[in-house]
């Protein structure tokens, strides 16, 4: 018996929570993509989920993905880094993950952009912002974001496809909302302030994803609703 069978009956539940979901507020479900966020899953529950049709992995930590990759260098799938990105990683990250969502200074902006220079390619990524203003979380702040925005827009090794940020620790449902709204009251600023299409919004994650479809989401960073065996699928 495999011992990570029981991740298609959570990724079946999860489908149907995001179809229902989305329909529900006028959406077509086929725009919303998931990146299973794997950290701390053995490579055998990763496989077992990009076999199940998951089509994006994602990671917190640089060396525990670097790992993971060279192992399983034969999978379909790509690699998205979903978690603080330290300075000294940049070199390795460039060349691990297809996609960032987790640019949240500038300097690390800089950062990515030398090193991707030197590789010469172009690294994709999502700026990172901080609404709930969390000491615990990282990310831009609003008002600093607008005004190094540009910036970060004329780093030529940079493609950014987006805006990511973190619900807020909370039970209540109305200040997680108000943070994703803001979000996306920015990212509809900023495609029409640099006449992009920025095609991504990362938000939500198990506790508040359906929320975050709500609000305009349309990449979702979910780790334990798929990868845990009892988490509360249905609640």
């Amino acid at each position: 018996m495999n011992e990570f069978s029981f991740i298609a009956e959570n990724w079946k539940k999860v489908q149907e929570r995001i179809i229902k979901k989305a329909e529900d507020c006028g959406r077509d479900p086929s725009e919303i993509n998931v990146v299973a966020v794997s950290k701390g899953v053995p490579p055998e529950g990763i496989r077992e989920a990009v076999k199940v049709g998951i089509k994006a992995i994602g990671e917190n930590r640089v060396q525990e993905a670097e790992k993971k990759i060279s192992l399983l260098s034969d999978l379909s799938c790509e690699w998205h880094m979903v978690g603080h990105l330290q300075k000294n990683k940049v070199k390795k990250a460039i060349n691990l993950f297809s996609l960032i969502h987790s640019v949240d200074t500038f300097e690390l902006a800089e950062e990515l952009n030398k090193y991707a220079e030197k590789e010469g390619k172009k690294v994709e990524v999502l700026l990172q912002l901080n609404l709930s203003e969390e000491p615990t979380k990282y990310g831009f702040k609003e008002e600093e974001f607008w005004k190094v925005y540009e910036k970060i827009f004329e780093l030529k090794n940079l493609n950014v496809k987006g805006l990511m940020t973190i619900g807020p620790l909370t039970d209540d449902k109305n200040e997680v909302r108000k943070v994703f709204r803001k979000l996306y009251t920015i990212w509809e600023k900023l495609k029409e302030n640099t006449k992009l299409s920025l095609p991504y919004l990362s938000m939500g994650m198990s506790e508040d994803f359906e929320i975050a479809i709500e609000e305009g989401a349309n990449l979702l960073r979910l780790g334990r609703i798929i990868f845990q065996k009892d988490f509360e699928v249905g609640r």
